[in-house]
């Protein structure tokens, strides 16, 4: 007869810094405190919530970005430059024809003046409140995979041309005015 022992060994763990601790923490959002963003999957939470991080697919399948505070649709890749950390007035998850800002990783939000959009300034005005809309009111939160339209104050939707993103036309379609809401797999 054959005895088998097992011997538990302790196992070290790495040890727990100050820095380890600030390094877990992503405050890439600017301001005053560095605002926290949700960078969770979209196979954890694929309901769009007020702090989470958004990618938006335009037609071409470039996402929307910002780079010299200038907005545009030029990579296919979603990097930080793509990232929209996605804010309301209100609580609770975002829904048909809720008003919502959308901040850039530079600390900025996404604002229209006239059929400019660009990335300015951090103000949580008009100029920088959307309206985020589907096509015909759903009982169900914006999640991952839904198209979505943005409205600004103007009454004019966003849209893409090429890699160009302007404010143009009242009216929404399926092609140039449509953004696939997407979030970061793990």
């Amino acid at each position: 007869m054959s005895v088998l022992l097992l011997v538990a060994l302790p196992l070290a763990a790495a040890e727990v810094t100050t820095e380890v601790l600030s390094a877990r923490e992503w405050q890439t959002w600017g301001g005053p405190g560095g605002d926290m963003a949700s960078a969770s999957p979209a196979s954890v939470h694929p309901v769009v919530k007020p702090g989470d991080t958004i990618f938006l697919r335009a037609y071409n399948g470039k996402y929307l970005g910002v780079k010299d505070f200038k907005v545009g649709a030029k990579s296919s890749r979603k990097e930080s430059a793509e990232a929209f950390k996605v804010d309301k007035r209100s609580v609770g998850d975002v829904y048909h024809e809720d008003r919502i800002f959308l901040t850039s990783t530079n600390g900025f939000r996404l604002e229209v003046n006239g059929d400019q959009v660009s990335c300015l300034n951090a103000q949580r005005g008009p100029r920088q409140e959307l309206v985020i809309e589907r096509n015909g009111p759903m009982a169900h939160p914006v999640a991952v995979g839904d198209m979505i339209f943005l409205r600004a104050h103007t009454g004019n939707h966003l849209d893409v041309v090429g890699e160009t993103v302007r404010a143009r036309f009242p009216r929404k379609g399926l092609g140039y005015h449509a953004f696939i809401v997407e979030k970061q797999p793990r």
